[in-house]
């Protein structure tokens, strides 16, 4: 009987961790999951990024007196 409560309780434990690990899933890469459109934003953001530090330089410079 004490085997067979043994091989219940360790049969349970694998059980459960082959559910765990089966449930995980591996990450999506925001940038590699083939949407075309998501491309197209991170370039548009980049550009705005682009302006916007741009325009904080100029503001610097202006504050600075540099012309």
């Amino acid at each position: 009987m004490r085997r067979l409560l043994g091989i219940v309780v360790i049969s349970a434990v694998v059980a459960a961790i082959v559910r765990l690990l089966a449930g995980r899933s591996a990450p999506v890469a925001s940038s590699g999951n083939g949407h075309a459109a998501d491309a197209e934003r991170v370039e548009m953001l980049r550009e705005r990024i682009g302006a916007a530090r741009r325009r904080i330089r100029d503001e610097f410079d202006t504050v600075r007196g540099a012309d």
